[in-house]
């Protein structure tokens, strides 16, 4: 183990996991200078640097990086770790590797009341589109959670619940658009698709104030949640408040999905994917919350840059590009498990 010391706190973590983090976060920065300076306008590392910080410096960079290519990235960055972060604390409660928001239908419950938001409310701002994609994200974990509850949370049913769900709230979305206005419809339909094109700071504030609210609470619970991956009873005996610990952190990730999805619409697989290849990097006996949250953020601002750098006749919308790359993935490790059930 290696105890880093930042002022009068002790962050205990193993070295490789805090490796692992490291060259993530290194990624993460490379990845954003990149997306900053990335286009037909040309514009030098050090005036997109100082235009994303808000200084001015002149044409074309304050318009082109910092309006519309920062604000982008950042999206893209605050989203990925929210996914992340909120796939990672849902394996972990479920101890099931294709526990995902977007997986097991909280997402679609997410975009159901977002678009259900959109038909009723007839101006619609971030805030009031978020509520409705809050309520309709905790509306549908709580049918999910009723429907795979026997005495405790049963991980099978829990995927198969998730599922109805989804497809019912899904089929509730198509059914709001066909009401809609021709024009509402659109806006919704291409908010649907999963986004980060023409996202402006006001976004970028959203998530970031998702992000401080909601991450202290689930790094707060983070040691509690480590300890339940041995077992409630092990839990219990080592003095966590399992049922307390357990609803903050199912809360805390719905809100974290709902959040992302109010931003952007509904971007499949990265909080699916993302956990997995933390723990697979860090090789962590447990849950990876930091890993996860970063590499959250470094796959969505990777794919929303690849998605970018297609050719115009062939681009579409980052949440298009992750469902076509993480779909070979949800089938790889459909495969896995069944060899290891095999074997």
């Amino acid at each position: 183990m290696r105890i880093l010391r930042i002022g009068p706190l002790g962050i205990t973590t193993h070295r490789r996991t805090f490796a692992v983090g490291l060259v993530l976060l290194v990624a993460l920065v490379s990845v954003f200078v990149f997306a900053l300076v990335t286009g037909k306008a040309d514009v030098t590392v050090w005036d997109a640097v100082r235009s994303a910080m808000g200084v001015q410096v002149g044409a074309p960079a304050d318009f082109i990086v910092g309006q519309v290519r920062a604000p982008r990235a950042l999206t893209a960055i605050l989203v990925g770790a929210m996914l992340g972060l909120s796939g990672a604390i849902l394996q972990s409660l479920t101890r099931n590797p294709l526990a995902s928001p977007d997986f097991i239908g909280i997402s679609m419950g997410a975009g159901t009341g977002a678009v259900l938001t959109i038909w009723l409310v007839t101006a619609t701002s971030l805030w009031i589109t978020a509520a409705g994609a809050a309520a309709g994200a905790l509306i549908t974990a709580a049918l999910i959670l009723v429907l795979s509850w026997k005495r405790t949370i049963v991980p099978l049913r829990l995927i198969l619940a998730g599922i109805g769900v989804g497809f019912v709230a899904q089929a509730t979305t198509q059914y709001l658009l066909a009401r809609m206005d021709v024009h509402d419809a659109a806006n919704a339909l291409g908010w649907l698709v999963g986004s980060t094109t023409g996202r402006t700071w006001t976004h970028v504030q959203f998530a970031a104030i998702a992000i401080v609210v909601l991450v202290p609470v689930v790094l707060g619970h983070a040691r509690a949640l480590r300890t339940m991956e041995m077992g409630d009873d092990a839990a219990q005996a080592l003095g966590v408040s399992v049922g307390r610990s357990r609803a903050i952190l199912a809360v805390a990730s719905v809100l974290l999905a709902a959040a992302a999805v109010a931003v952007t619409g509904p971007i499949g697989f990265i909080a699916l994917v993302a956990p997995a290849l933390a723990l697979r990097t860090t090789r962590s006996a447990g849950v990876a919350l930091v890993p996860a949250a970063l590499m959250g953020a470094l796959l969505l601002l990777a794919a929303d840059q690849v998605s970018q750098l297609m050719p115009a006749d062939l681009q579409f919308p980052v949440g298009v590009f992750t469902a076509a790359v993480g779909a070979p993935y949800l089938l790889w490790l459909v495969w896995r498990s069944s060899r290891g059930g095999q074997s």
